[in-house]
């Protein structure tokens, strides 16, 4: 049983290494900042949509349902005396001005909301992280980022990978679903690994994130 437990925390950090390494290389082969942002921001609303589609329900009841559980376990801390009541209005106030509320909810919580299980929530998450990582290695393949060799290894990679669910994170960083996830971000990006054929041809020499990650 502990080895068992060991193997999927190690799963669950190699797959977040994979979130990781391929985000970071995308942010430092793409365009400017606000080009970026905005790409982060649109990973993110495919990624809620993902999330909710897998649950069943739509990307606005999902994001309620997170606001309401972590508003919840503001209010439960309250009444156990574990935050004052100062404390609690500057999280409300500071959720009602944008911070992710995943970064305070919890997966039962949410899952209590939507009126499912905590461990169809955790899936649909993983799900969704692991079918947009495929997605994105796709249009790697597309705009000639990478070679058809090195997406077949990134995809088989990520096939084997356990993501990790509600809360670790999502695109762009979400303190959750991503890397918005505070977490890490599912913005992916690619480039061919430490002396692979570039698209191109010839060699790379540059060590990067995503080579690291998925080495």
């Amino acid at each position: 049983m502990r080895l068992t437990k060991v193997r999927m925390v190690l799963a669950t950090a190699a797959a977040l290494a994979l979130m990781v390494g391929v985000g970071s290389a995308i942010a430092a082969s793409g365009g400017g900042g606000l080009k970026q942002e905005a790409a982060r921001i649109s990973d993110r609303a495919s990624f809620e949509a993902a999330v909710a589609k897998n649950l069943g329900t739509t990307a606005a009841k999902l994001k309620a349902a997170v606001k309401a559980a972590a508003t919840a376990r503001i209010d439960a801390a309250l009444a156990a005396d574990e935050i004052t009541a100062a404390e609690a209005a500057t999280l409300k106030e500071t959720i009602a001005d944008g911070m992710p509320a995943m970064r305070l909810a919890t997966a039962a919580g949410v899952a209590k909301e939507l009126g499912t299980t905590e461990a169809k929530l955790n899936d649909a998450f993983s799900s969704a992280a692991k079918a947009q990582a495929t997605a994105r290695v796709d249009q790697a393949l597309k705009d000639g980022k990478i070679t058809e060799k090195y997406a077949t290894e990134l995809k088989a990679k990520i096939a084997a990978a356990t993501f990790p669910g509600f809360g670790a994170g999502g695109p762009g960083g979400h303190g959750g679903p991503g890397g918005h996830h505070g977490g890490p971000g599912m913005g992916f990006g690619f480039g061919p690994p430490p002396g692979a054929e570039a698209p191109g041809g010839g060699s790379s020499s540059s060590t990067t994130p995503a080579a690291l990650a998925l080495a």
